[in-house]
This record gives C-alpha cells, sequence and structure tokens, in this order.
C-alpha cells in the first residue's frame, strides 16, 4: 500500500505543481479494542505453550481446577493440529481483519476531499484529480 500512496503523491505533484505545502500518508489508527484482544490472544498462546511444555499437572496450580482440567483440555489433546491452527493462526488472524479497515482518505488543507471508508470503494486517479480541482487546485500550474 504503501507504494500505491508514494506513486500517487508524485503524480499529484506533477500534475499541480507547486501547490502543496506538503502530501502525508499515514496508516489509519486501528481500533483500541483490536490491542486489547491481540494482547489476551498472546497471553493465551503463551499459555498454550506452558500446558504443551508442562502437561497435566499444570491444572493443579490453578486454583479451581483441583480435580483436573477442564474438558475442552482434554479435546485440544485428542486434536492437537485443529487447536493448534485455531489458536496461532485462525483467531489472531479474525482479529488482526478488524484492525485492518482499508481506510483510504484524501485531504486537502484538513477538509475531506475523498473517504474510501464513506463511499466503499477505492477512488480512480480522475476521481481524486477532479476532487481536488473541485476544492480549488489548478493543474499544471
Amino acid at each position: 500500500m504503501r507504494a500505491n500512496f508514494l506513486r500517487l503523491k508524485e503524480l499529484l505533484r506533477s500534475e499541480f505543481p507547486g501547490q502543496w505545502s506538503g502530501i502525508d500518508g499515514a496508516n489509519y489508527p486501528a481500533p483500541e479494542w483490536t490491542k486489547l484482544a491481540g494482547n489476551v490472544v498472546s497471553a493465551l498462546q503463551m499459555f498454550v505453550m506452558i500446558l504443551v511444555l508442562v502437561g497435566d499437572s499444570f491444572w493443579t496450580y490453578i486454583p479451581g481446577f483441583r480435580g483436573g482440567p477442564p474438558d475442552i483440555y482434554y479435546k485440544m489433546k485428542d486434536n492437537p493440529a485443529l487447536a493448534l491452527i485455531i489458536i496461532f493462526l485462525i483467531i489472531p488472524s479474525y482479529i488482526q481483519s478488524f484492525a485492518n479497515s482499508g481506510a483510504f482518505e484524501v485531504f486537502l488543507d484538513e477538509k475531506l476531499i475523498y473517504s474510501k471508508l464513506e463511499t466503499g470503494r477505492m477512488p480512480t486517479v480522475a476521481e481524486i484529480i477532479k476532487a481536488l480541482e473541485a476544492a480549488g487546485l489548478r493543474r499544471g500550474r
């Protein structure tokens, strides 16, 4: 994505020369809950690794599990490949999908010119140029 931004930046500089104080691009901030969810998943992954290394005796050290591990633990032991795929691949990918907004927004002097979040699609270069011309920039100066 960064390469696309850099190509667009150069195109806009050539189409509207001398009219820019700066063209900046940055990633849209991820929602706060995705950061928390990522930390929870990391803790879950560490817990699973400890279980693999220590085994069934680990449960005797956890209050409330003196009677033995929960049923899900035995299900994970019966299907270890599936459990590891879910914990280390599927769950983190699912959470990451919420962190990537796919946002693409164009601002001119802090005024929103185009928003992919509002339209639901990426603009064409012609649409960006047209929006900038409508905002008062003139091509080829």
